[in-house]
């Protein structure tokens, strides 16, 4: 009988399917420190060469890597700040591959050494993602207070010249909107699709500083639309378009996460501790603790964040826009140190997001 072939994405949500309430993502933070202090960052705030000392050692980190291999996790991701920066994330990154784990790669590529290319090269990544915010060097500085603009280009090319998959990302800001479509040429010079995101949160430590730099609502609209954040393929199952409508309605629950948070993915902190999101820290798991494992951590978060309620008369809790809006109890307890609180500018852009996409 001849086998079938999949592409990717019908193999990736075919297998999620049948996992069901499975861990089988991790997405680990390696560390917060990274060569760039790009304004918007959420994590800058612990972008800090001292904060090495509270990292995971080596050995530590591989015991993660076996608990996450052991009870099931298939895709695993290297983030932070910026794994490269880790003197040991060669090591590192082929014990995770050594695992059988399908390993993308989270990086400002500026770290990228002759020894990384190489492990890259002999053992190739799902994918190494990117991040590139500016077409010329002088809009690159002031966004990320470095002078690695062409470092970055540069690099790019290399890895794709070794025919490496790489993808490039650009976070859209007041700071780089005026060169969006510089961007958007600099990045399809490479053979790359442009990929655009205009989402911006409070960083971890809830400085709200970079919530100063969001776009304003209808501008969020038009570039989503323009660009194609609506239609990109990987944010939903084949076949399945966007029906705004039908998220459409007063909430049947109130349970404070709406999203998929807990279904089958989680992360990872430097300091190895699990939570179900990258904005919602708490609860937490020790995954270094002897004894602890994947699992168990897994079903404990995800029972207790899926038993959080709307405790107040917040607008939230009634919004028949909530399965819409871009809301979240994590991003709500980052920028307003409440789960429940409503945030303004996610009103009004899903105001004109109603206006744009529900006719």
């Amino acid at each position: 009988m001849p086998i079938k072939n999949l592409e990717y994405k019908d193999f990736s949500w075919d297998l999620h399917e049948k996992a069901g309430h499975k861990p089988i993502v991790a997405q680990m933070e390696l560390t917060y420190r990274c060569p760039l202090h790009c304004k918007h960052c959420y994590a800058d705030c612990y972008n800090r060469r001292e904060t090495i000392k509270y990292e995971l050692s080596t050995e530590e980190i591989k015991n993660i890597l076996n608990k996450c291999k052991k009870d099931g996790v298939l895709w695993f991701c290297f983030t932070g700040g910026d794994p490269l920066i880790r003197k040991d994330f060669a090591e590192i990154y082929s014990y995770a591959r050594e695992l059988g784990f399908i390993v993308t790669v989270f990086t400002s590529l500026i770290p990228l050494n002759q020894k990384i290319l190489e492990t890259f090269r002999k053992n190739p990544p799902f994918v190494i993602e990117t991040t590139l915010n500016a077409a010329t060097f002088l809009k690159y500085k002031e966004i990320t207070n470095t002078n690695y603009f062409r470092k970055q280009i540069e690099v790019i090319k290399k890895l794709l010249k070794n025919n490496l998959p790489v993808k490039v990302k650009t976070q859209i800001t007041r700071q780089n909107v005026g060169q969006i479509d510089k961007i958007k040429k600099t990045v399809e010079s490479f053979g790359l699709k442009f990929r655009p995101s205009t989402m911006i949160y409070a960083r971890l430590n809830q400085d709200t500083f970079p919530c100063n730099l969001r776009l304003k609502p209808e501008e969020v609209v038009r570039i989503d639309k323009n660009y194609g954040y609506f239609e990109e393929e990987e944010l939903r199952k084949p076949q399945e378009k966007y029906e705004l409508k039908k998220l459409i309605g007063t909430p049947k629950t109130d349970k404070l996460l709406s999203c998929a948070a807990g279904g089958n993915a989680f992360w990872i902190s430097p300091q190895g501790i699990m939570s179900i999101c990258n904005c919602l820290k708490k609860p937490e798991y020790d995954l270094v603790k002897d004894g602890n494992t994947v699992k168990e951590g897994f079903y404990k978060l995800s029972k207790e964040v899926h038993s959080m309620r709307f405790t107040t008369n917040s607008r939230c809790r009634s919004c028949r826009y909530r399965l819409i809006c871009r809301w979240c109890p994590g991003r709500a307890y980052l920028e307003k140190g409440s789960f429940e609180e409503p945030i303004d500018y996610f009103c009004q852009l899903t105001e004109q997001t109603i206006k744009e996409y529900a006719d």
